[in-house]
């Protein structure tokens, strides 16, 4: 990586990790997901109790994912922690003949996360998941809605397309890759 598109990694992980810390007292904990799957749950209108148990399934689900960046145990991820994490799962992932999917500290958390995008559960994300979950994390609608249209076939985003960008977005440095629009989502 050149320093220049090694600055921008850095910034887009930094920008993930404060979406993850929800509470934004400078670390990521257990409290910051649960704090986050109960709005999410809010916002995508699925107050019935089964829905409300599969956002609690996912949320510790995902929390158990991102907390193996812990490196001391101490049950908080720290920006350092995070960058230091992410950043060796980006190497991982640009190594020749690199399988993504057997990065087991990265494939459940996209796998959790694509789960979460895909209310109804029918394999793809529908723009209206998209848009609503974009506006969740403070993304304009109309550049939600752009976004979704560059990235999609059509109205919806298959299974598959979502989760290699999600992949993309954590080992590219390139400012100009798709998967940079995936940021609200891992």
């Amino acid at each position: 990586m050149s320093n220049e598109l090694n600055e921008f990694w850095s910034e887009k992980m930094k920008r993930l990790f404060y979406l993850y810390d929800i509470d934004k007292d400078g670390q990521i904990t257990p409290a910051d997901f649960e704090i986050l799957a109960d709005k999410l749950s809010t916002l995508v209108g699925q107050g019935d109790d089964k829905r409300r148990e599969e956002y609690a399934t996912a949320r510790k689900a995902l929390c158990q994912e991102i907390m193996r960046a812990d490196a001391n145990q101490d049950g908080k991820v720290t920006l350092e922690e995070w960058l230091d994490f992410h950043r060796q799962l980006a190497i991982e992932l640009r190594k020749p003949g690199a399988n993504p999917e057997l990065l087991p500290q990265l494939t459940q958390r996209i796998n959790t996360t694509f789960n979460m995008l895909d209310l109804n559960h029918d394999g793809h994300i529908a723009r209206d998941e998209w848009v609503k979950t974009c506006q969740f994390f403070g993304v304009d609608k109309d550049l939600a809605d752009n976004s979704f249209t560059q990235i999609a076939k059509g109205d919806h985003l298959e299974e598959a397309t979502a989760k290699k960008m999600f992949f993309d977005y954590i080992k590219t440095d390139d400012p100009n890759h798709i998967s940079n629009c995936c940021l609200c989502f891992l």
